[in-house]
C-alpha cells in the first residue's frame, strides 16, 4: 500500500522512466556482424575484429560501470520486468501472484523514498552507535560484534555456514577472513601510485562519514581506522591462496579457535548468534586470526570502537538517503568503479528489492517466462557437451597429447556422470513469515532483511545439505558450477539472446552458450581447484601423482601466459596465476564446444554461411562476441587488482592463440598472434 504522497509520485516517476527505457531496450542477436571491425586481422587481434566496431560506437552510461554485449541489454529488460510487478504491487495489483507480495511492495516503496527519511535512520545509526560505544568488556564487545555481524557488518572476521569438505552432505560453521574494508590485502600494501592514491581516498571517506555523524575530529579518527585495518591485513591471505581450498581447509573445534585467538570471548559471540551448541567448523585464515589477535591486544577501547563504528556506518550508508548514500557512492561506486551517477531511483530500488528479497520475486518472475522449449534445448546441449567432455577424456588418456592415466580417468569418467543441474530457476520457496517490513524505512526494512538472512544461513549449521538452494536468481544472466555438490546451473536470464538463441545455427549457439557457458561451468569441476574435488564434492585427492604433475605443469604454461598479456588501458598486466581456474575453464569449455559442434557436423552439411562466415567460423565469432565488453578504466583496474576474472580481451585472445581449430577456420598463418608456434594446452 502506498503510505506518502511521496511514494506516490516517486512511483508514478519510475513508471514514467521504465516506459521511456522500454522504447530503448533492445535484446541484442546471439551475432551480430555490425559488431565486427572488419578492417582489423583476425589472426592479429580476434578480440578486437570480432568485438571492435561495438566497442567503437558503445558508451558506459554514467550510471554503469561498464557495458557488456551479452549482459547489459538483457538485464536491463530485466528490470523492466520486475519494476512492472513491483509497480504494480506498491498500486495493489496482485495478479502475478507472491505470496509476499506486501513485503516486496513495502521494500521497493521504502527504497524510493530513502531520501525522505535520512533524518529518522540517521537517528535510528546514532542509537546503534550509543550501544557500540557503551561497550567496554569483552564479553560485551564479543556481543557486540555479533549483534554487528548479524547484520551485515562483518567487523574483524565472518562467520556464517560451509559444506564440510571431508562431507559435502554435512553444513558446518566456518569462520573466514573479513573486517577490512578495502577487501584485497594488495589495497594496503601496494606501493604504486594508484594504490597510495586509493589509500588516501578510502581513509578521506571515512573521515567523510565521522564527519556526517557529527562526530569531532573525523581525519584523525579515519586515520586510525585505515591504521587498525591496514594492521589486520598483514596477516591475510591473497586471493590466490583464499582460491585454494587445501589452503584454507582448516577442520576446528571451538576451543581451537580460542588456541588461534585466546583474546576473544567466542563463548558470548556464539551464544549472542544463537550457535552455543555447535562445535565442527572450519577456519578459512588461522594466521589472520592469530594476527588479529595481537593487534587487538594493544587496541585502545577508542581505537576499537571507533572501528566498529566504521563497520556498521560504512554497512548501512548506503541504505541512509541523503548526504550518507551520496558519500558511500562516491567512494564505492565514483572513484573505485568509474560509475559517474547514481541510476534511475526507480531502477536502484527495482534492483535492491531484487538483490535483498531475490525468492519472493523470483516466485512472480518465473510466472512471467514460458521456459519449456529453453529448458529442452539447453538438457540437450548439456548433453552433447558432457559427451564431448568424455571423449576428450579418452583422447587425453589414450591420444598423442595424452596425459591422463587410466587410475585418474576413471575418477574423472565418474565425476563428469554425477554433474547434477538446474535449469531455468528455484522450485523450492523460502518461508519469510517472520520478516517484519514497513513501507516507511529503508534501513530498517534492510536491516531486518539482512538479519533474517544472516539467521537462515546459521540454521543451516549442523543440518544435512539442502540441494534445492540456488545461489543465482532465474533473471541473472550469469551461470555457476558448485564445487562441493558437483552441479552446475544456468538461470532462464542466460538462456536467451544475445547467449542462447532457438533461431541460430549451432555455431553460434555452441561459440556463444555451448561451450563459453555450460563447457565453461564443467571445466571448472577440473580447474586448478575444481579439480581437487570428487564426484561427491568432497575435498579429496583422487588424482594419480603422474598425473597431477602433468596438471601442474601444464597449467603453469597458461599462468605464465596470463603474465605476460598486458592490458594497455590500464597498464596492468594480467596476473596469472590469481585468474588461473577462469582462464581453464575458458580454455577447455570452448575446446568442448567446438568437438561437440564437430560431432553434429559429421552428421549434416554446414549450414549456408551468414554474412559471408561460415558456420564453424560462427562459433569463434559467437564465443567472442559474447565477451564483448567497455569497462570505465576504474572498474577495469579494480578486476585486474581483485578479481578472479580476467578481462574480456584476454578471454578471448588467449583461447583462440592456443586452438589450432581457430587457426584453421580463418586461415591464420603459424607464428602469427593468434596462431603462435608454442600454444598452451591442457584439456
Amino acid at each position: 500500500m502506498i503510505t506518502t504522497i511521496a511514494a506516490a509520485t516517486l512511483i508514478a516517476l519510475g513508471a514514467q522512466a521504465q516506459s521511456q527505457a522500454q522504447t530503448d531496450t533492445q535484446i541484442p542477436p546471439i551475432i551480430d556482424p555490425t559488431a565486427i571491425q572488419t578492417d582489423t586481422d583476425p589472426c592479429a587481434n580476434f578480440y578486437q575484429y570480432a568485438c571492435g566496431a561495438w566497442l567503437e560506437r558503445t558508451k558506459v552510461p554514467p550510471e554503469k560501470k561498464s557495458v557488456s554485449r551479452q549482459v547489459t541489454a538483457a538485464s536491463d529488460a530485466t528490470d523492466l520486468i520486475l519494476n512492472k510487478i513491483l509497480v504494480a504491487y506498491a498500486r495493489g495489483d496482485f495478479s502475478t501472484p507472491s505470496k509476499y507480495a506486501g513485503k516486496l511492495s513495502d521494500y521497493y516503496n521504502s527504497c524510493l523514498n530513502a531520501d525522505q527519511q535520512a533524518t529518522q535512520s540517521l537517528a535510528a545509526v546514532k542509537r546503534q552507535i550509543t550501544k557500540i560505544r557503551a561497550a567496554k568488556s569483552k564479553s560485551q564487545r564479543a556481543e557486540l560484534a555479533a549483534n554487528l555481524s548479524l547484520m551485515g557488518a562483518q567487523p574483524f572476521f565472518g562467520f556464517g555456514s560451509f559444506q564440510d569438505p571431508a562431507d559435502s552432505t554435512k553444513v558446518i560453521g566456518y569462520v573466514y577472513q573479513a573486517g577490512m574494508g578495502l577487501g584485497s590485502k594488495a589495497y594496503y600494501f601496494d606501493q604504486d601510485e594508484k594504490s597510495r592514491e586509493t589509500r588516501v581516498k578510502y581513509e578521506t571517506y571515512i573521515a567523510k562519514l565521522f564527519s556526517l555523524l557529527g562526530e569531532p575530529n573525523a581525519e584523525r579518527t579515519a586515520k586510525r581506522v585505515l591504521n587498525l585495518e591496514t594492521a589486520f591485513a598483514k596477516g591475510a591471505y591473497t586471493i590466490e591462496e583464499r582460491n585454494d581450498p587445501t589452503k584454507t581447509n582448516h577442520p576446528a573445534s571451538q576451543e581451537t579457535l580460542k588456541k588461534h585467538a585466546p583474546g576473544f570471548d567466542w563463548a558470548t559471540y556464539f551464544r549472542a548468534l544463537g550457535m552455543d551448541g555447535f562445535n565442527d567448523l572450519n577456519i578459512e585464515a588461522p594466521e589472520y586470526l592469530e594476527g588479529q589477535d595481537e593487534v587487538l591486544a594493544r587496541t585502545s577501547a577508542e581505537d576499537n570502537a571507533n572501528y566498529l563504528v566504521y563497520r556498521f556506518v560504512d554497512a548501512a550508508a548506503s541504505k541512509m538517503g541523503g548526504e550518507f548514500e551520496k558519500a558511500h557512492f562516491a567512494f564505492w561506486e565514483t572513484y573505485m568503479n568509474g560509475t559517474k551517477a547514481m541510476q534511475p531511483r526507480w531502477k536502484h530500488c527495482t534492483q535492491e528489492t531484487a538483490k535483498a528479497l531475490g525468492y519472493p520475486l523470483a516466485e512472480a518472475y518465473i510466472q512471467t517466462f514460458d521456459g519449456k522449449a529453453i529448458r529442452e534445448k539447453t538438457a540437450l546441449m548439456i548433453e552433447q557437451i558432457k559427451t564431448a567432455f568424455v571423449d576428450n577424456l579418452a583422447e587425453l588418456n589414450r591420444g598423442p597429447e595424452a596425459w591422463i592415466d587410466d587410475e585418474t580417468l576413471k575418477g574423472a569418467n565418474a565425476k563428469v556422470g554425477a554433474v547434477a543441474q538446474k535449469v531455468g530457476g528455484p522450485e523450492v520457496w523460502r518461508n519469510y513469515d517472520s520478516v517484519k517490513t514497513s513501507a516507511t524505512n529503508f534501513l530498517r526494512n534492510a536491516l531486518a532483511v539482512g538479519q533474517y538472512e544472516s539467521r537462515r544461513d546459521l540454521a543451516k549449521i549442523g543440518k544435512p545439505v539442502d540441494r534445492s538452494e540456488w545461489s543465482m536468481m532465474p533473471w541473472e544472466v550469469n551461470a555457476y558450477y558448485e564445487r562441493s555438490n558437483n552441479e552446475f546451473v544456468f538461470p532462464f536470464g542466460i538462456l536467451q539472446p544475445p547467449s542462447l538463441d532457438l533461431a541460430a545455427s549451432d555455431g553460434a549457439n555452441f561459440g556463444s552458450f555451448g561451450g563459453g557457458t555450460i563447457g565453461h561451468e564443467l571445466l571448472h569441476g577440473f580447474d586448478k581447484n575444481g579439480a581437487k574435488y570428487d564426484a561427491r564434492g568432497n575435498l579429496k585427492d583422487w588424482w594419480s601423482q603422474s598425473t597431477s604433475e602433468q596438471f601442474e605443469k601444464r597449467a603453469q604454461c597458461f599462468i605464465e601466459q596470463g603474465n605476460a598479456y598486458r592490458i594497455e588501458e590500464v597498464g596492468l598486466n594480467v596476473n596469472g596465476a590469481q585468474t588461473i581456474d577462469e582462464n581453464l575453464s575458458d580454455q577447455g569449455g570452448v575446446k568442448l564446444g567446438y568437438k561437440a559442434l564437430e560431432k553434429i557436423l559429421e552428421k549434416r552439411a554446414e549450414t549456408p554461411p551468414w554474412h559471408g562466415y561460415s558456420e564453424r567460423q560462427q562459433f569463434w565469432i559467437g564465443y567472442a562476441q559474447s565477451w564483448c565488453t567497455k569497462w570505465t578504466p576504474e572498474r577495469l583496474r579494480q578486476a585486474l587488482l581483485t578479481g578472479v576474472h580476467p578481462p574480456a580481451e584476454f578471454r578471448v585472445n588467449a583461447v583462440m592463440m592456443n586452438r589450432p581449430e581457430f587457426a584453421r577456420d580463418f586461415n591464420c598463418k603459424a607464428g602469427t598472434r593468434m596462431a603462435p608456434v608454442k600454444r598452451c594446452s591442457i584439456w
